[in-house]
């Protein structure tokens, strides 16, 4: 997947929520990675993923006290913004 796929796919994931607004969503991806800035509920929310052997590592810029975590494909980004 090259970089406007994978920015065209997160984008489409967090516009599609049922139950979560998000607003002001901002996906740059860089040569190390992608970075995801939004508003989620009225939160400000940003993340970094960066690609792996076993999918992408994501790492929550605005929360240092959570450890970073591991998804095997883009949509599960959705699970684990729900679950955080």
């Amino acid at each position: 997947m090259d970089t406007a796929q994978t920015e065209e796919t997160i984008r489409s994931l967090l516009t599609d929520l049922k139950e979560d607004k998000v607003e002001s969503l901002l996906v740059q991806c860089a040569d190390w990675g992608i970075n995801v800035r939004m508003f989620l509920n009225g939160d400000i929310v940003e993340l970094d993923l960066m690609k792996n052997y076993e999918g992408y590592e994501v790492t929550f810029v605005d929360d240092r006290d959570k450890q970073p975590a591991q998804i095997d494909e883009l949509p599960d980004l959705i699970q684990l913004l729900q679950v955080s």
